[in-house]
């Protein structure tokens, strides 16, 4: 690269780093969020966990509400309870009733609902809870099983310092409108679609 391009790209970033500084003396409320990571696309459960592993990391504790999911064992639910530590830090509960397409029982799959969602509004009840991570949730809503203003209004009403991430798909207007961060991840290709099986610790 030679001279007046390396002088470009030098002057570019010191504009771009004035805007992050600026951006960052902005950024001083401190308070809890809600996350909702939702779309078509491959990786809103294991990003959530990313985001639980991070949170074990700095000492806080959480809590895990796997609304759908359960009866298949997930490489992040394992880990998980294989460390000590972290098994300590972390209330998991899984809803454990299966994809609802597998069930076909709308009773049966909206009494586990309401199970794991009395787990769940413990949880956002709990000041020293710091991470809540609601997987799935947006399936409850979209059939029905909980409803949509109650949910709501739960998560507003958590402790103040608390995090919610909320993943799934077809999130409901009320979820994005309520969410500080919004995550939609795209579905472009997919391996499964090619007809490539499931794989152990890459898909579940």
């Amino acid at each position: 690269m030679d001279e007046e391009k390396k002088q470009n790209h030098n002057e570019r970033m010191l504009r771009k780093k004035a805007v992050v500084d600026a951006a960052i003396e902005r950024a001083q409320e401190e308070r809890g969020i809600v996350v909702l990571i939702t779309g078509n696309g491959k990786g809103k459960t294991t990003s959530a966990f990313g985001t639980l592993y991070r949170a074990l990391g700095h000492g806080q504790r959480a809590g895990v509400v796997q609304f759908i999911k359960g009866t298949q064992a997930t490489g992040e639910v394992i880990f998980l309870q294989q460390q000590a530590s972290a098994a300590a830090a972390v209330e998991y509960h899984a809803m454990a009733t299966g994809f609802t397409w597998n069930t076909q029982d709308w009773d049966a799959d909206k009494r586990a609902a309401d199970a794991a969602w009395a787990h769940a509004t413990r949880l956002l009840q709990d000041p020293k809870v710091n991470l809540v991570v609601l997987d799935e949730l947006t399936y409850m809503l979209k059939y029905n099983y909980l409803d949509t203003a109650t949910v709501v209004d739960a998560i507003r009403q958590r402790p103040a310092l608390q995090t919610v991430i909320i993943t799934g798909r077809a999130a409901r207007p009320e979820l994005v409108e309520l969410a500080d961060t919004v995550s939609e991840i795209a579905d472009r290709k997919h391996a499964f679609k090619a007809g490539v099986k499931a794989q152990a610790g890459i898909d579940f």
